[in-house]
């Protein structure tokens, strides 16, 4: 069979026509390549393809001179710091001192690293060469420059592989503050994260939508965002339950003079969905001290990980934080849930209602549909969602409402008693009293009527009733502690009503206990019984010590912490006990929530009081949710306070708010002064504690 032999190759090596017959060979001779040929024959003799010219292909595999070719310019040589391209190894050594040496990239001087090719080479000095030819390179060199050029197209292609996953994906860390296991599904992928814990799942790009649940309390919180692919650390915080703290903290050569030097600490108590960048430290705890180069005096690194206190679910911990932070609102998707959680217990419920009822009547509303629908037969709630609807003016469609339902269940004593709570003044006293008489048994029923009794003056009736509640229900005794205290006083029974506080005060914290605290220090203090500042000196441990600073204020007493004169609530107690104008203008500029969690009945009416009577908008509006009044009865409130004529008979007064509205509208000018002197009075009688409206009667200007 004739073949071309475009290379003359024939004429070299006369024994290839030995192959002459084998396509593969022949193909290669026929391309002219004489590297070609030398491989498909060392192929050949590798796979033992040609058993019967295994001679021959061993001679001709030895001789690779046979296969050279012609140069087509100078390769590069020489290296820099040990390290470049040089000539390595020697085979096939002639006579005249030519042989075939290695051209590679190398280190050391003469480590080969990558083969680049083979050359005929003859050496003429220390790295001085003559240079002949190129030929192919040996068996082992050949499979060594493939085997690296395989793997540099791994590599690239897991490296595109690794950069188009990395691309199109994203990892979203999932935080769980919830004391019970949370399912998540995002898209089509689920997963459970434990109580109190974290996963993290990875995600397409792009809108994704899902959502946080559980068997107990249904879906929890939704997701709805477009993810991006970044290096930043995305973060799902389930309902903004779980206490996530992001810390900076500054490594010093020369130790911080103050600890704000030392780092910084951010909460992000009720963030759901957040982003985080140059984190250091995620959920691990950072060094004691870290290295820095001498040209340094400090260095930051940030820290992201959940603050966990023993025994104190995380969803609650993040609401202590929030409520001491004037933040709770951003705390009522987690508190809703975790009230879920609790099976919506008393406690929780109503805390969830009160930050409820702080975002709006609406918000409150919704909230305490649902819990209704969960506890129908819960009475108070009910009565509770009245007040809510009285105060978006649904008060006439109400009456109309509940009247038809307690015509309909005559034998109702709850929906007799849910009527009869819509009627204010004698009017609601009188039937209650109707309803006392037929329903002598229901608790809300005399509980109701003993309130009404003592705030239109039947002191020794509502007393009376009060003693019968106590054996017919303890617990709606309790709801009255605070008439029961003014009872006492008006019975010139002082001692009996600090035993009453010193429980109370034993049993409460925060800001009930500090409420308590403060009616303890008065009593004790008019009466000389005691130490009127026994409560007032020192919180348990565990309590905001701003908070009793605020409330000697309240009390009239120097804040303990000198640094805490300058709290703003410290400044409004007290400034309120002397000087009206000032205080106005300072409630325009403190928080809202702070003024609603702080301020007792007495100093709201007498502020808002104020405000009313010289016609301040902005604190009225500021302050009107609240004063915790029908609507009805809080603008018979503000015609009062500005000297109108108007009859409180037809509504109902807490006592402290009825002495505020005495000392107020005797502030009007347009009144007599006999007039003006009996209001104030009337006002220092009814203030049973003799607290800050008494304090206001005798300080501020007329």
């Amino acid at each position: 069979m004739s073949i071309s032999d475009p290379a003359n190759l024939f004429q070299r090596v006369p024994e290839l026509r030995t192959f002459s017959d084998d396509p593969k060979i022949s193909r290669a001779i026929e391309s002219g390549d004489p590297f070609k040929v030398y491989r498909s024959l060392v192929l050949a003799r590798l796979f033992r393809r040609l058993p019967q010219h295994k001679d021959v292909l061993k001679e001709l595999t030895i001789e690779r001179r046979l296969f050279a070719k012609p140069l087509k310019g100078t390769p590069s040589l020489g290296t820099i710091n040990s390290v470049g391209f040089s000539f390595v190894g020697e085979s096939e050594r002639d006579t005249d001192g030519s042989h075939i040496a290695l051209h590679a990239f190398v280190i050391l001087f003469g480590i080969p690293l990558v083969p680049m090719g083979s050359y005929v080479v003859r050496s003429t000095g220390d790295r001085q060469w003559q240079i002949y030819a190129r030929a192919p390179l040996g068996i082992m060199g050949w499979l060594y420059t493939r085997g690296l050029a395989l793997a540099m197209v791994i590599m690239v292609l897991t490296g595109a592989a690794a950069s188009y996953q990395e691309a199109s994906t994203q990892n979203l860390t999932i935080l769980n503050g919830f004391d019970i296991p949370v399912k998540v599904r995002i898209g089509e992928q689920t997963l459970t994260v434990a109580a109190q814990g974290r996963a993290t799942m990875t995600l397409p790009v792009g809108h994704l939508t899902g959502e946080a649940s559980s068997d107990k309390t249904g879906i929890i919180d939704s997701y709805d965002q477009t993810l991006a692919s970044t290096d930043r650390f995305n973060v799902w915080n389930i309902a903004g339950a779980a206490p996530l703290v992001e810390n900076t903290i500054i490594y010093s050569k020369v130790k911080p003079a103050t600890p704000g030097q030392a780092g910084s600490q951010t909460v992000y108590c009720g963030k759901r969905l957040l982003e985080f960048a140059g984190v250091e430290y995620l959920f691990t705890e950072p060094p004691q001290t870290k290295s820095m180069s001498k040209h340094q005096s400090s260095v930051s690194a940030k820290q992201l990980t959940v603050v966990n206190q023993a025994d104190t679910p995380a969803v609650m911990s993040c609401l202590n934080y929030a409520f001491g932070h004037g933040l709770e609102k951003d705390m009522l998707p987690a508190l809703e849930a975790y009230a879920a959680i609790k099976d919506w217990d008393t406690r929780t419920t109503d805390i969830a209602l009160y930050v409820a009822n702080g975002i709006s009547r609406a918000e409150a509303l919704r909230l305490s549909r649902k819990v209704l629908k969960i506890h129908p037969d819960n009475v108070l709630l009910e009565r509770g969602i009245q007040d809510l609807r009285d105060d978006i003016g649904e008060h006439d469609i109400m009456l109309k409402e509940y009247a038809q339902r307690a015509s309909q269940a005559a034998d109702s004593s709850s929906e007799q008693y849910l009527y009869a709570s819509l009627l204010s003044g004698n009017e609601g006293l009188q039937a209650m009293k109707n309803l006392a008489k037929k329903f002598p048994q229901d608790a809300n029923i005399l509980r109701s009527l003993t309130w009404r009794k003592f705030v239109h003056g039947d002191s020794r009736g509502a007393a009376q009733d009060l003693q019968q509640l106590h054996k017919l229900s303890p617990e709606n005794a309790s709801y009255l502690l605070d008439t029961e205290i003014k009872l006492l006083l008006t019975q010139q029974r002082s001692a009996d009503a600090l035993k009453l506080l010193d429980a109370a005060i034993n049993n409460s914290k925060g800001l009930e206990r500090a409420m308590f605290t403060v009616e303890f220090n008065e009593i004790a203090r008019q009466q000389g019984i005691g130490d009127p500042e026994k409560y007032l000196r020192s919180m348990p441990d565990d309590e905001n010590d701003n908070i009793l600073d605020i409330y000697r204020a309240k009390a009239g007493l120097p804040p303990n912490k000198t640094e805490h004169r300058d709290l703003p609530m410290v400044k409004l107690s007290l400034s309120l006990r002397s000087s009206p104008e000032q205080t106005l203008d300072l409630v325009k500029h403190i928080n809202t929530t702070q003024v609603r969690q702080h301020l007792g009945a007495d100093q709201l009416a007498l502020l808002y009081g104020e405000a009313s009577r010289i016609n301040d908008k902005t604190t009225q509006d500021k302050l009107r949710q609240m004063m915790h009044m029908r609507k009805a009865d809080l603008s018979i409130f503000e015609q009062y306070v500005r000297g109108e004529k108007v009859n409180l008979d037809e509504v109902d007064f807490e006592t402290d708010v009825l002495a505020a509205a005495y000392f107020i509208r005797s502030r009007n000018p347009q009144l007599s002064a006999q007039e003006r002197q009996n209001l104030r009075q009337l006002a220092a009688k009814t203030d049973v504690l003799q607290g800050v409206v008494s304090t206001a009667i005798r300080q501020w200007k007329s």
